[in-house]
């Protein structure tokens, strides 16, 4: 009865280990499928660089100045707010660019684009779409690697947990496979220099797939 209730036990702790890197792996296979969900809705409140200078093209397009457009489409609340209040403030569009701080690489190339048409001037709005090109792209290439490290995830963490059952439920159905582990030693030292092992390959797998 005792084993019985151990395998339990043990299969038991293997499903709550595995199953929420299976949910990670789902969520991220939806995501890149066109699913949604609740977690994603929360994450899509990030502004959309891309769409924004989309709005800020379409704008300049109509015979809006640069200027305008960017008051006119940014939002106060975002990294970004900043320009509009320099702007508010009779800043000049290059000047309230030049004090955004940029806290990721989308920012960044917003940033820059709309300071090298308001710079350089000529094809504002054809600038502005080749711009929001590379914004896509880069959104793309970034839930690619979410998949892919998602299922790479999942592979590493069972590839940890398996032997580890295995040898517990061995463990939980065999008396000698127990008193191999408690009382001999040499079984006891195999055991946790497997165990050492098992630690060390998950470590390696974590810093091969990357965060």
């Amino acid at each position: 009865m005792t084993s019985t209730l151990l395998s339990w036990a043990v299969g038991l702790l293997a499903a709550l280990i595995v199953a929420p890197a299976f949910r990670r792996a789902l969520s991220t296979a939806r995501r890149s499928t066109g699913g949604t969900s609740p977690r994603l809705h929360r994450r899509q409140s990030v502004p959309d660089y891309a769409v924004l200078l989309d709005a800020i093209a379409r704008r300049v397009r109509s015979g809006s100045s640069l200027t305008s457009a960017v008051m006119d489409e940014i939002d106060r609340d975002t990294t970004l707010g900043v320009v509009t209040d320099q702007l508010a403030g009779g800043s000049s569009l290059i000047t309230a660019l030049g004090q955004v701080i940029p806290r990721d690489a989308d920012v960044a190339l917003t940033v820059q684009a709309l300071s090298a048409t308001a710079h350089l001037g000529g094809p504002v709005a054809a600038t502005l779409d080749e711009a929001a090109a590379v914004l896509r792209e880069r959104s793309s290439a970034r839930a690619e690697r979410r998949a892919h490290g998602s299922q790479a995830r999942l592979s590493a963490r069972v590839l940890t947990v398996v032997p580890l059952v295995f040898a517990a439920w061995s463990a939980a159905g065999s008396q000698r496979t127990r008193d191999i582990y408690l009382s001999s030693i040499a079984g006891g030292i195999c055991a946790l220099f497997g165990l050492a092992l098992n630690v060390i390959g998950w470590q390696w797998m974590k810093r091969t797939i990357g965060p």
